[in-house]
């Protein structure tokens, strides 16, 4: 994960070189690519469930869920020092884990989801807290099934989620005002589709759906195939989008259609890998030779700066 300005980057490593490793061992790190400096955020053992860490626009916070039986959320704050677990105030029946999924830019909001992870109510709550004073609005309950994924806005007024499909319901992906409530269905349409990003501004949301890339203008309704391939992630603007192919990772500008390479074939990369305007993407390999003196074809984590 990377800030949108592309200096601070967010990934997990069992680098034995960095410490990590010994006993199955995940570390997490940020690192300041300006100057080099290299953050502990926190450890997984072995036994561990985690889901993939989120970093704040501004690269101020970073965000993870783990634990060995019921996973929790938990954000560091980079310049404190400090680590807190998420939990809702008012918890709802039977639900034993959060997982953090989303920032606003400079963390004054978060999403998460709640649910339990043995029963049927798994990721079944979704929250937007306000850090500033601590208040959690619930956006989506169980009536829309278990959430797989949110983004928010830049200044937190607008978050998209998707929710997951069963023998009973449909899954859909919906934009909702987290003050009102009001939610609009982004994925009308498409039939089976999913989220990947909801453009900072939250005026557009990108989506994959029917092998191909679409982008949704959230304020006329417009609907527009981008790519024939899924996208993985996409810049905080909704522009820059990274697809993956046979060939390797590339970044489409779905404004001009300019697609550049970015990294060779079976690399691979999470949501949040790409910095605003194309600042940075962030991607793993195990090819040798995207750096000198990378010959040991083990998989390492890489930043493709902008020229």
């Amino acid at each position: 994960m990377i800030s949108d300005d592309g200096r601070q980057v967010a990934f997990s490593s069992k680098a034995h070189n960095l410490g990590c490793g010994k006993g199955g061992t995940r570390c997490l790190f940020v690192k300041d690519l300006r100057t080099g400096a290299l953050t502990t955020v926190g450890y997984l053992d072995n036994l561990d469930h985690w889901a993939p860490m989120v970093i704040s626009g501004d690269g101020s916070h970073v965000g993870y869920s783990e634990g060995s039986h019921s996973p929790w959320g938990y954000v560091y704050d980079r310049t404190s020092g400090t680590t807190v677990r998420i939990a809702p105030a008012d918890p709802p029946p039977d639900a034993s884990q959060t997982e953090l999924l989303a920032f606003d830019r400079h963390a004054r909001h978060l999403a998460f989801r709640a649910g339990n992870r043995y029963g049927p109510n798994e990721g079944l709550y979704l929250y937007v807290r306000d850090t500033a004073t601590g208040a959690d609005r619930l956006v989506s309950g169980p009536e829309d099934g278990s959430k797989t994924a949110a983004q928010l806005s830049g200044d937190g007024r607008r978050v998209a989620f998707a929710t997951r499909a069963t023998a009973d319901r449909p899954g859909g992906v919906y934009v909702a005002d987290v003050r009102t409530g009001a939610r609009v269905r982004a994925d009308r349409g498409l039939g089976t589709a999913a989220l990947v990003r909801l453009s900072a501004d939250g005026r557009s949301v990108v989506l994959t759906a029917q092998g191909g890339t679409y982008v949704r203008d959230l304020r006329t309704g417009r609907l527009r195939r981008v790519a024939d391939t899924p996208a993985v992630t996409a810049g905080p603007q909704a522009r820059e989008v990274l697809l993956s192919t046979a060939q390797g990772l590339s970044l489409l500008d779905v404004r001009t259609g300019r697609t550049t390479p970015v990294a060779p074939a079976g690399s691979t990369a999470q949501p949040g890998a790409v910095g605003a305007r194309g600042r940075g993407v962030v991607f793993t390999s195990a090819a040798d030779g995207l750096v000198p003196g990378d010959t040991n074809a083990a998989a390492d984590v890489f930043v493709r700066l902008p020229k």
